[in-house]
């Protein structure tokens, strides 16, 4: 199952494309680089609050849209475990 990051990635980027609006022209809408959307988008950044809160404004939907296809947790997640890292223990050895 994705990480809640990556489900919030989902939505935010259906909700531009429903806007008809690129990366790079929300990026600027929100006074963000188009690498930050992509990689919010991607699942691969947290969100500040502040900046949620920015993309809602811009995209103009209630906060509560962008978490809309994060499905509710059936246990507490782990230390980590909702920005979708691994295991600890599971990372290979440097060559």
């Amino acid at each position: 199952m994705p990480s809640a990051l990556v489900w919030f990635g989902r939505q935010l980027r259906k909700l531009r494309e429903r806007r008809n609006l690129s990366q790079e022209r929300l990026g600027e809408l929100c006074h963000f680089g188009r690498q930050y959307i992509g990689r919010v988008e991607r699942g691969e950044r947290v969100v500040s609050f502040e900046y949620m809160m920015k993309i809602a404004f811009v995209l103009q939907v209630k906060p509560h849209e962008l978490y809309k296809q994060i499905p509710v947790p059936d246990r507490m997640p782990k230390k980590g475990e909702f920005k979708g890292q691994k295991k600890s223990g599971t990372r290979k050895a440097p060559a």
